[in-house]
């Protein structure tokens, strides 16, 4: 498990453009800083962007969406939702301040037309999701 204080967390948030920040809980539980911006579809509704390191240490933004009933604490997505990798340089490091870079340019209307030209992870595994 990860450990991060509150000014390390707030230094990297302040570093972010466009409401993007760390997500906090993927570190703790993975211990890889990777940034996390959400954007409501409608009331009870919203698309999850990360932007993070994949396993071939190229950046990618993965794309889930969200149901989150009226008065509920959770939400539940069905799928595997999208991935795009948006960088193909592979890293030697993982560095955080890469990825904050890419903050400047992933703004709202970026990041909605990168969803509707990526389509859904599919697996034999999973039953795939729907288009979003």
């Amino acid at each position: 498990m990860g450990k991060i204080t509150r000014e390390q967390i707030l230094k990297i948030n302040d570093k972010c453009n466009n409401a993007w920040k760390l997500d906090t809980e993927y570190y703790l539980y993975h211990n890889e800083k990777t940034l996390v911006k959400r954007l409501e579809i409608d009331d009870e509704h919203y698309l999850e962007f990360a932007l993070r390191y994949n396993y071939k240490n190229q950046i990618s933004l993965h794309i889930s969406k969200f149901y989150q009933e009226k008065g509920r604490y959770y939400a539940t997505s069905n799928g595997l939702g999208k991935s795009k990798i948006l960088d193909n340089t592979k890293a030697k490091r993982k560095n955080i301040n890469d990825l904050i870079e890419y903050t400047k340019q992933l703004n709202d209307s970026e990041l909605l037309e990168i969803n509707r030209n990526t389509s859904v992870t599919k697996s034999s595994i999973f039953v795939a999701s729907e288009e979003f």
